[in-house]
C-alpha cells in the first residue's frame, strides 16, 4: 500500500496507544511498583502490607490507563469516521456561558449551537467544550464550523475551519485563468461551500493550498469564488499583461448596492495594505461619492 514502508509486524495503533498512556500512568502513579519493589527486597517481618498496597495501586493504574485508552481511542475513532461521512456545517452561536472549570489552565464553556448546512436536517445541541483563551475572539462572530453526521447529528467543532469563517486567517483565492485575487474573508456563506468541497477531495485546509494537482476540486472551488465575487463585485486585484496592476476598485467600489460605508471601508483596506496607489484610490473614492 502506499504511504507505508518497512518490514516486519505491525503494532496495532490501539496497542500503541494504551502502552503510551500506560507507561504515562504508572509514572504518575509509580507508588505501587516501589511497594512492590520494596516488598521483595526487605525481608522484613510486617511488609506484607506492601504487596496488597502495591498490587491495589497497579491494578488502580492499569484500570485508569484502559480507561483513559478507550476515551482517547474512540475520541479518534469518531472523527475519523466524521471525516469519511460527515458534512461542513454552520453552527450558530445563540448563547455562551462559563461554567468556572478548567482544564490545563483553559476553560470549559457551555455552548448553545443551533447547527444547519446543505444535505443535513437544522437541530439545537449543547455542547461543553474547551475553548482556549487565543480562540476565544473567533465566539464573538458567533458562528462556528462544524463537521457533522448527518444520520446521527454527531459533530465536532473544526476550530481551523472556524478561523477561516470568522475571518481571523484570510481567504483569499487567486485564479490562473483571469489573474484576479478574490478575497472571500470572514464571508461564511461561500467559504463554508468550499470547506465542504475541500473535505470531499481531502485537501487540508492549512496553510496555503494549491489545488492545479486537483482540478476537479479546483475548478468546484472557483466556480463558488466567481459566483459569490461576481455577487457583490468583490475582488482585490488582477495583472495585467505588463506585468502590472490594474485597479481592482472598478467592481470592488462602484457597485451601488453595497452600503456606502461598506464600499468605503474595503476600499480603506486596500490603501492601507498597499495593494492600490493612491491615485487608484483616491479616483475609486470619487466614484463611490458621485453614486451617492
Amino acid at each position: 500500500m502506499f504511504g507505508e514502508a518497512g518490514t516486519g509486524p505491525r503494532v496495532p495503533g490501539t496497542v500503541t496507544s494504551f502502552l503510551k498512556i500506560f507507561g504515562f500512568v504508572m509514572l504518575c502513579g509509580i507508588v505501587g511498583p516501589i511497594f512492590l519493589v520494596a516488598y521483595f527486597l526487605i525481608d522484613e517481618p510486617g511488609t506484607g502490607w506492601m504487596l496488597w498496597t502495591g498490587l491495589g495501586v497497579t491494578l488502580l493504574d492499569v484500570v485508569i490507563a484502559l480507561f483513559i485508552a478507550r476515551l482517547s481511542i474512540g475520541g479518534q475513532q469518531r472523527t475519523a469516521r466524521l471525516r469519511t461521512t460527515g458534512r461542513m456545517a454552520i453552527a450558530e452561536i445563540r448563547g455562551v456561558e462559563q461554567t468556572n472549570v478548567q482544564i490545563n489552565d483553559q476553560p470549559l464553556m457551555k455552548l448553545d449551537l443551533h447547527i444547519h448546512g446543505d444535505g443535513i436536517s437544522s437541530f439545537e445541541t449543547q455542547k461543553r467544550t474547551v475553548v482556549p483563551i487565543f480562540q476565544q475572539p473567533m465566539l464573538h462572530r458567533r458562528v462556528l464550523a462544524v463537521l457533522v453526521d448527518p444520520a446521527t447529528n454527531e459533530f465536532e467543532i473544526d476550530w481551523q475551519a472556524t478561523a477561516l469563517l470568522t475571518g481571523s486567517v484570510p481567504a483569499r483565492f487567486t485564479s490562473s485563468e483571469d489573474g484576479r485575487t478574490y478575497d472571500m474573508t470572514g464571508r461564511t456563506e461561500p467559504l463554508i461551500r468550499i470547506l465542504e468541497i475541500l473535505r470531499q477531495h481531502d485537501v487540508s485546509t492549512s496553510g496555503s493550498i494549491d489545488l492545479r494537482s486537483n482540478p476537479h476540486a479546483r475548478q468546484a472551488v472557483m466556480e463558488i469564488v466567481r459566483a459569490y465575487a461576481g455577487r457583490d463585485g468583490r475582488w482585490i486585484a488582477e495583472s495585467s499583461p505588463a506585468g502590472g496592476s490594474v485597479a481592482a476598485t472598478d467592481l470592488l467600489s462602484t457597485d451601488s448596492r453595497r452600503p456606502v460605508g461598506e464600499r468605503l471601508g474595503d476600499l480603506e483596506g486596500l490603501r492601507s495594505t498597499g495593494q492600490i496607489t493612491h491615485a487608484e484610490y483616491a479616483a475609486a473614492r470619487q466614484r463611490i461619492l458621485d453614486s451617492i
